[in-house]
């Protein structure tokens, strides 16, 4: 089985692009761009989506566990990371990333090879575009959460450093 997600999570100036393709139960490829970005490095069973995005050192952890149309898992660390919860109801991908006071709730619309949406709220949210051809709408969505965690993580470092 072979497949693609692209697209972009945020806006023009404040989001990252992704793109990765899908075989052999690889998923590889980038976020972000060419030279500010990460590289991402998952595998997928069709149930469980595992790996890492990002260096040895710099990187994330996502483990994500599809059970019908529900899934679960975590980013980041067993101890500082995002928990995830999704759920497919036809066409719609609600959940939420993170925690009750910092995370971001899901809201995204999966149809006809796309994947659209907002992740996070009104003001703090970030838009969701991605082309999704032959990888599950809810494998699709955990790599939504992935970018929208790592932009979060961006903002904090940023924010530390000035």
């Amino acid at each position: 089985m072979a497949g693609s997600v692209a697209g972009r999570i945020g806006g023009r100036w404040a989001g990252n692009d992704l793109r990765v393709v899908y075989a052999d139960g690889e998923l590889t490829g980038r976020m972000g761009g060419k030279w500010v970005g990460k590289d991402v490095a998952l595998s997928f069973d069709g149930a469980e989506l595992t790996g890492r995005w990002g260096g040895r050192y710099d990187g994330q952890d996502l483990r994500f566990s599809i059970r019908g149309t529900e899934g679960t898992g975590r980013m980041g660390g067993d101890v500082v990371g995002w928990d995830i919860a999704l759920v497919q109801d036809g066409d719609r991908i609600t959940g939420r990333i993170g925690g009750a006071v910092v995370g971001a709730d899901v809201r995204l619309a999966a149809r006809d090879g796309l994947l659209t949406g907002r992740i996070g709220g009104n003001f703090d949210g970030k838009d969701c575009t991605l082309q999704v051809d032959g990888v599950p709408y809810l494998v699709a969505a955990a790599l939504a959460a992935m970018v929208f965690y790592q932009l979060y993580l961006d903002a904090a470092s940023t924010a530390a450093s000035t």
